[in-house]
C-alpha cells in the first residue's frame, strides 16, 4: 500500500511548483518583452527611411526619363506633384491626399497636403517608456529641383539654368528619423 501511495505522489507538481514554473515563465517573457520593444520603434523608422530612399530613385529616375524625351523644362513641375503618385506601387499604408487637419490622420500613415505641397508620415505612439516623454515631429518631405539659377529669377528655365538635381528634401522630423533605437 505505501508503494502506491509513493507513486501516485510522484505522479504530478505540487501547487507550489506550478506556482514557482508560472513565476519563472512570467519573469522570463516580461524580460524578452522590454527587451524586444525598442526593435519595432526601429522597424517603423527603418521602415520610413526606405520608403524615402524608394522615393529618392523614384524622383531621380523621373527626372532623368524626362531629360532622355528632351522634357527638361518639365522638371520644375516636380515640385508640384505628388511623389507617391509616381511609384509603380504605394506603401499599404498610404492613404492618399489630405487636406483635412493632421489630427484626423491615423498614425503610422503616409499622406500627401496638396495645398503645402508635402508628403508626410505619421508618427506611432512610441512602444519604449524612454520615448513616451519625448514629443516628435512627424517627418515631412518637399520635392525640390535643385539648379544653379544663373538669371537670378528663382524658376527652373532649362535653356538658362544649370540642372544639379531633383531632390526629396526632409522639412520636418529629422530628429526622429536619425535618432535610432538604443537598443
Amino acid at each position: 500500500m505505501s508503494s502506491y501511495r509513493n507513486r501516485t505522489r510522484d505522479a504530478g507538481f505540487t501547487l507550489l511548483e506550478l506556482v514557482v514554473v508560472i513565476v519563472i515563465i512570467s519573469t522570463l517573457l516580461v524580460t524578452a518583452i522590454t527587451r524586444l520593444l525598442p526593435y519595432l520603434d526601429e522597424a517603423e523608422r527603418v521602415s520610413v527611411l526606405t520608403i524615402e530612399s524608394q522615393l529618392k530613385n523614384t524622383l531621380v529616375m523621373e527626372a532623368a526619363q524626362r531629360i532622355v524625351r528632351g522634357e527638361s523644362a518639365s522638371i520644375s513641375e516636380l515640385e508640384q506633384i505628388n511623389p507617391m503618385a509616381l511609384m509603380l506601387q504605394a506603401p499599404d499604408n498610404y492613404i492618399g491626399e489630405q487636406r483635412s487637419s493632421r489630427d484626423s490622420v491615423p498614425q503610422k500613415r503616409w499622406y500627401f497636403d496638396p495645398d503645402r505641397k508635402r508628403l508626410v508620415y505619421r508618427i506611432g505612439e512610441p512602444y519604449t517608456l524612454t520615448d513616451r516623454d519625448r514629443h516628435w515631429q512627424d517627418p515631412e518631405f518637399e520635392v525640390r529641383v535643385i539648379f544653379n539659377d544663373r538669371d537670378a529669377d528663382g524658376i527652373f528655365n532649362a535653356a538658362r539654368d544649370e540642372l544639379y538635381g531633383v531632390r526629396l528634401m526632409r522639412m520636418e522630423g529629422s530628429e526622429w528619423l536619425a535618432s535610432g533605437a538604443r537598443l
